[in-house]
């Protein structure tokens, strides 16, 4: 049980913890009486919860374990307001009675492997100068709440809107897949918003680039910086072209054969190959 909870807090010490003797045998209703007291007091046992689920699925260092009682283990999570996604072990906050951009697990400071979506307006500085402070707003507006609909229908976050773009995450299983279908819905909705609702008398385009990678979590988005951030940003303003989609190799991995057979490979000057969605009418 230690050797779990120590891939959850690295440092643990059952024997520290509960005043046993090194050289002691803990009985284990003791120890498991230590350790939920202690998750409790430190408001992490969700996460503790979710690392017996995936010992119990895949197993701990080439052994398999049956987790007794894991599944009302589980629902005891789900009554505080959880959902739990057995595909991938993961806890998220039950979105029809709340929505934080944490998911109501992630933990400040705490590292995860997330997706994100950038979007930036094209020629932003033209469209603020050619047009009337009313029209851009609203305009600007109808993306925002495309962009947020679009992201939140598939469990996504959106972690920051600036004035001519934003950043959306994704947590959980299968991310890769999900901030896919959002980039290629969003350029769709977009077509469609141009040829009937939009006020400009031009198309409203984005650019869109989409990156998987290990992110420190922090509750303030100037705070998220880091590779993975980095390196979308660096796709986002260098390679990708106006109404496309472009996606590291990281999220061209996770995708299924149907959707990767639309995109095709953005040349690049760097070792990092690059994929790109766009709408291609009459192809």
């Amino acid at each position: 049980m230690n050797q779990v909870v120590r891939l959850v807090v690295r440092d643990y010490d059952i024997h520290e913890r509960s005043g046993f003797p090194d050289s002691m045998s803990i009985p284990g209703r003791d120890a498991a009486k230590q350790i939920v007291s202690d998750f409790l007091e430190w408001n992490r046992l969700v996460e503790l919860v979710q690392m017996l689920a995936r010992v119990g699925r895949s197993g701990l260092a080439g052994r398999q374990y049956r987790i007794a009682e894991l599944q009302a283990l589980v629902q005891a999570i789900e009554e505080l307001g959880y959902q739990f996604e057995w595909s991938s072990c993961t806890f998220f906050e039950d979105s029809s009675r709340t929505k934080t951009r944490n998911w109501g697990v992630l933990e400040e400071g705490s590292t995860y492997m997330v997706t994100l979506l950038r979007i930036d307006i094209v020629g932003n500085s033209t469209l603020v100068r050619t047009y009337p402070d009313d029209v851009i707003q609203q305009t600007y507006g109808d993306l925002r709440r495309m962009f947020r609909t679009i992201m939140e229908a598939r469990n996504g976050r959106v972690w920051n809107w600036e004035g001519d773009g934003a950043t959306a995450a994704f947590y959980g299983g299968d991310t890769q897949l999900t901030a896919a279908l959002c980039g290629v819905e969003l350029i769709h909705q977009l077509f469609f918003y141009n040829a009937l609702h939009c006020r400009l008398n031009t198309d409203l385009q984005v650019r869109a680039a989409i990156h998987h990678g290990p992110v420190e979590y922090h509750h303030h988005f100037e705070q998220v910086k880091g590779p993975t951030m980095t390196t979308l940003f660096d796709i986002e303003s260098r390679y990708c072209s106006p109404q496309a989609v472009c996606l590291s190799e990281m999220v061209y991995t996770g995708l299924n054969n149907e959707l990767a057979r639309w995109l095709y490979p953005v040349e690049s000057h760097q070792s990092m190959p690059l994929y790109e969605y766009s709408l291609r009418l009459g192809a």
